[in-house]
């Protein structure tokens, strides 16, 4: 005869768990994760309240749950799988097999399947705030190294998955410098309320862009160079020729607008024709050309 183990059932820590199974299929908001949890019951016996109790406790037992834009995201689970460089390739080369072979209703079956993936491997995803900058500064830094693409969640609810170039600190700003649709951008701090490190790599490194521009005296006998520029032509009492490195070209437009007719972009044509465009446009607004 076997004997029955009784097991006593806690029902706060049931409540938990249930807590914890609904937010790991999606980011919800506090009403959806309440909404999904009483439609489960024969009754509503959860709220707000409650929920948020039950939040807390998972991430005192080691979740991590950021809230960004009124939803919660378990970025890290205590048990959450580590996917290895070679696990994402793998992923990655299954992935451009399903685009390019099979059908849409496929592409949606394989992306669904990498969501569940995502959801339960260690995601890396932080609120950004003052308390947390660094931590944000080298999750951007490890998406440069790793050259996987960053998911920017701005303050106005948007969403946008870009390639990060370089963090830019510019008149006691932060930006981030990225890609975003095959456009350089720089995006303020300020707008963003949390940044994402997502699997996908991208191959192409934007970071390699040289301008070369030429500065005239008396400007050019007491210009300091950049740790990024170098001095192509010495001063010849006229004038000198930098190449500059990888600057954002909105960040460097900015400082060579301000050197006037003593500065002029020699290369690429492309800038130097944009230059001409931003200055002629800005002497039309005050009736000079």
């Amino acid at each position: 005869m076997v004997a029955k183990l009784s097991v006593k059932k806690n029902l706060s820590s049931l409540q938990v768990l249930k807590t914890l199974l609904v937010m790991l299929q999606d980011n919800y908001t506090m009403q959806e994760i309440v909404d999904k949890l009483n439609s489960l019951e024969p009754a509503p016996i959860f709220n707000n309240s409650v929920v948020s109790k039950y939040i807390n406790t998972c991430r005192y037992a080691g979740f991590e749950i950021p809230k960004i834009h009124n939803r919660y995201f378990v970025t890290n689970m205590p048990f959450g799988f580590e996917l290895s460089f070679d696990d994402i390739s793998v992923l990655e080369f299954m992935q451009s097999i399903v685009r390019q072979d099979l059908g849409s209703k496929y592409n949606k079956y394989f992306d669904s399947f990498l969501e569940k993936i995502g959801r339960f491997s260690n995601k890396k995803i932080t609120r950004i705030e003052k308390e947390t900058y660094q931590v944000t500064v080298e999750l951007f830094e490890l998406a440069i190294s790793e050259k996987r693409k960053i998911r920017l969640l701005f303050k106005n609810k948007s969403i946008q998955d870009c390639i990060p170039i370089a963090i830019v600190e510019n008149k006691n700003k932060t930006y981030f410098h990225v890609v975003y649709k095959n456009k350089e951008k720089m995006v303020d701090a300020n707008r963003l309320s949390g940044i994402q490190l997502l699997s996908e790599k991208f191959a192409k490194n934007y970071n390699d862009q040289v301008v070369i521009f030429e500065l005239k005296s008396p400007l050019a006998e007491r210009y300091k160079l950049r740790e990024n520029e170098r001095l192509m032509k010495s001063f010849d009492g006229h004038s000198i020729t930098v190449s500059n490195h990888g600057e954002s070209k909105e960040i460097l437009f900015s400082r060579l607008l301000r050197y006037d007719d003593k500065c002029e972009i020699i290369n690429p044509k492309l800038y130097r024709e944009e230059m001409k465009q931003i200055l002629t446009s800005a002497l039309s607004n005050y009736g000079e050309v």
